[in-house]
């Protein structure tokens, strides 16, 4: 494994690793003997000069001696015959790695311009427009995890196969919006955008993005890639309504879809 994607896996690996010991970075820095921003540069994916700060890191984890062994032959194959050039894009098309950083993620920020966020999604929803199940649903109740929602008006009025699950599906999102860790910003139709996106996103604790494609996900990791996504979300969620209006526009949606679907 010498490509940039098995480097991304590592990384958030030991991060996966790090938080299951209840460890920080910091802690790890101190145990394994190297510098916490190296931690960091590792567990997003970045390449360091040699596998020796992996191999440190994996020393000191607390961790079964199988699971050691395996991640030192991944650090082995994955660094084995490379210079010091960086060869990282930054950008990964492993559906792992999404997975991965929606597991161990302590701040989630997606946007959506034509489908409900991923962990809103209920699953009569997610069958309809034939999507793949996101670990986020599971962490929607844990309030150790904060969740930011930007949804388009657009979104919520676009709707899979004949709409019939609409209804319980704007129900789902209003009653995840009573969470303490949840936070719903609507954009109406009539606001005029910031900036024009593209595509739906999900932001990781200001460190990845991932982009759903038809196909698969995409994930970036690239510092000033994510820094542009981070700044659009902000951007864009300047403009949506919240609370007890993005509460009453949720309302009249639904409200239409009953009339479509009666």
């Amino acid at each position: 494994m010498r490509n940039s994607n098995s480097i991304k896996e590592i990384g958030l690996i030991l991060k996966e690793l790090r938080i299951d010991a209840g460890w920080s970075s910091r802690h790890t820095a101190l145990i394994a003997g190297i510098k916490q921003s190296t931690v960091s540069r590792i567990e997003n994916g970045r390449r360091v000069n040699s596998a020796t700060p992996l191999e440190k890191i994996v020393e000191a984890l607390p961790i079964d001696p199988s699971v050691a062994q395996g991640l030192r032959h991944q650090i082995n194959g994955a660094y084995s015959g490379c210079d010091n050039r960086r060869v990282d894009t930054g950008v990964s098309l492993v559906r792992d790695v999404a997975r991965r950083w929606e597991r161990v993620a302590a701040v989630v920020k997606e946007f959506q311009a034509a489908m409900i966020p991923r962990a809103l999604r209920s699953p009569e929803y997610a069958n309809a427009a034939n999507n793949f199940p996101s670990p986020l649903v599971d962490r929607l109740g844990d309030s150790r995890c904060v969740f930011e929602f930007v949804i388009t008006e657009g979104a919520l009025r676009t709707w899979p196969a004949d709409g019939a699950v609409m209804p319980a599906q704007l129900d789902r999102v209003a009653r995840a919006c009573e969470l303490p860790n949840v936070r719903l910003g609507v954009v109406p139709w009539s606001v005029r955008l910031p900036v024009m996106p593209p595509h739906g996103f999900t932001v990781f604790d200001d460190e990845a993005v991932t982009v759903e494609t038809f196909t698969a996900q995409m994930t970036i990791t690239e510092p000033d890639a994510v820094a542009a996504y981070v700044d659009a979300y902000a951007r864009l969620e300047a403009v949506a309504v919240t609370g007890d209006e993005a509460a009453e526009m949720l309302g009249r949606i639904r409200r239409d879809y009953e009339k479509l679907t009666h």
